[in-house]
């Protein structure tokens, strides 16, 4: 059964980088009589290009020191396409690789979690036009359906910390109010009926001419961030648009701190079988603590102090030499 991780991908590669060495070892040496054919060499390219995007996610999910949550849909969703597209693919291997690593990537889409899709629209470089162009590559004219259930669970979570920060400005201004310093309030119920009148026809204009927009609504009308041009670290951008938005920027910091995956990235795709066996996989913390410290008792010192090479090449010119005169006085003695 075909496993698919890093070191497959990088085993493929590195036989593609020496394709032309094997071919020329193939016509130099005779007794070279194993190097693949042309049609083995397409299939391997063919292999090659269809794992490198999950070598990718590996690279992003492990290799990222602490990855937030906005770096999930897009490489998910990049898994998603190259999937179905090795379905479709003319090469009977592809597709039988792709059947049975599609089996279980579903398992991993049809329970997403539409909080992790909300959570790169918080990615300034992607937005909701992102959502919407996703749905669009996988569903058609019925990915609209599914892009507008994540813009009403965006709105809806976005008007739960908005309604929090009226709460929390509300109490700050009455203990502001209540405060000796306060700036004084006005009396308008004093002013002369002309006075209240003008200044409702002001408020009622204010109401209907200038509609006040959400902080949401002004985030995501502001142009996209190129990502192609610019390395953005979310964290910091949200920190400094934090007086700008702050409803928006508390609701990132939340999103942004959910584990991408509750499992090891580079299972999540592969078709073979667990590495720990039942016995393994069993052991209780304290015996596990002591096969590490007795390991690291036995071998401690020994690693601490590596061998260089040349006391390595001495000891096995030592081992060749003592087996030399070892095999000629057992020659000498068989003849005496």
């Amino acid at each position: 059964m075909f496993q698919q991780d890093d070191s497959t991908f990088l085993m493929l590669d590195s036989a593609l980088f020496y394709k032309r060495a094997f071919m020329h070892l193939e016509l130099s040496d005779s007794n070279y009589k194993y190097c693949p054919s042309r049609d083995e060499w397409d299939k391997i390219e063919k292999i090659n290009e269809f794992l490198h995007v999950f070598y990718d996610i590996t690279c992003v999910f492990s290799k990222t020191k602490h990855p937030t949550a906005n770096l999930y849909f897009p490489y998910v969703f990049t898994a998603h396409l190259t999937l179905q597209k090795g379905l479709k693919s003319d090469d009977a291997y592809i597709v039988n690789m792709a059947e049975k690593m599609f089996t279980k990537f579903d398992k991993y889409w049809s329970e997403f979690s539409m909080i992790l899709a909300i959570a790169v629209i918080l990615d300034p470089r992607y937005k909701m036009s992102f959502v919407e162009w996703c749905y669009n590559k996988l569903h058609g004219d019925d990915g609209v359906n599914e892009s507008t259930k994540v813009k009403d669970k965006l709105v809806s979570l976005f008007n739960e910390y908005a309604n929090d920060g009226i709460k929390n400005y509300s109490s700050i201004s009455s203990t502001r109010r209540a405060g000796d310093g306060g700036s004084e309030t006005i009396d308008e119920t004093s002013f002369s009926t002309t006075s209240r009148d003008v200044l409702s026809e002001f408020d009622s204009f204010h109401r209907v001419i200038v509609p006040q927009k959400t902080q949401l609504e002004l985030y995501l009308e502001d142009p996209r961030i190129d990502r192609r041009n610019i390395s953005l670290d979310v964290l910091s951008y949200w920190k400094a648009n934090q007086f700008r938005y702050p409803e928006v920027a508390a609701m990132a910091r939340d999103i942004f701190g959910i584990p991408i995956s509750s499992v090891a990235s580079e299972s999540a795709f592969s078709v073979g079988g667990r590495v720990l066996d039942q016995y393994r996989s069993s052991l209780k913390p304290d015996i596990i603590e002591a096969l590490i410290c007795t390991r690291d008792w036995l071998y401690g010192e020994q690693e601490k102090s590596a061998i260089s090479l040349e006391e390595l090449t001495e000891d096995i010119m030592d081992m060749s030499l003592h087996s030399i005169t070892d095999h000629g006085a057992q020659n000498s003695y068989s003849v005496g």
